[in-house]
């Protein structure tokens, strides 16, 4: 299981301490001082402070990450066939 030891920001970047991009904290196009949330390959969040922001992005990336683990822990699902009634 990850926790916040496993990722660092880098200014408004979070990434894993391996250098893989996760999340970036990006400025609102039209609140001064509300940021909004973008995870890799994701629309952005609501707006929010950026303390509130970085809380918010290290949640999401983690349970992401824990996310990707357990699914691949997991033994693979058998497909069951359906019986016709």
């Amino acid at each position: 299981m990850r926790d916040h030891h496993d990722i660092k920001w880098t200014g408004l970047r979070l990434r894993l301490r391996t250098g893989r991009l996760l999340a970036t904290v990006e400025p609102d196009a039209r609140w001064a001082g509300m940021y909004r949330v973008r995870l890799v390959g994701e629309p952005l969040t609501d707006m929010v402070n950026l303390s509130r922001a970085k809380d918010a992005a290290i949640s999401l990336v983690l349970a992401n990450l824990n996310r990707e683990i357990s699914t691949s822990d997991a033994p693979p699902i058998r497909q069951v066939e359906k019986v016709a009634a």
